[in-house]
């Protein structure tokens, strides 16, 4: 079930479920990763490879600068880093809140983007 209904009309093709990716691992971190195929060419062929999106479709929440569009009608325009006060109180008001916290980890990117 996802977090908050936006995309809700994906579920009828098992989005919001488990699945294996070979670039999980359970040595490194805890084995269990979020996959966003518009966000990353790995999580794209994962769900590709599952059936959870199509050859060329991607569900876009945010534009290039980071900003929820209007499909995410509750933080419609905010940046995603500003919105995290909001969402995480929501979640915890629709009692889907499990724990709150900071991570701090290495994340791979590209210094010339």
């Amino acid at each position: 079930m996802p977090l908050f209904d936006y995309f809700k009309h994906l579920s009828e093709r098992k989005c919001f479920t488990i699945i294996a990716g070979k670039f999980v691992t359970k040595d490194a971190g805890t084995g269990v990763v979020h996959c966003a195929p518009g966000f990353g060419e790995e999580d794209y062929n994962a769900c590709l490879a599952n059936g959870l999106v199509e050859a060329g479709e991607v569900v876009m929440p945010m534009d290039d600068d980071g900003r929820f569009l209007d499909t995410v009608t509750d933080y419609a325009g905010q940046y995603f880093k500003d919105a995290d006060p909001q969402i995480m109180k929501d979640l915890k008001e629709k009692g889907r809140l499990v724990a709150q916290g900071t991570i701090v980890h290495s994340y791979p990117f590209c210094w010339r983007s």
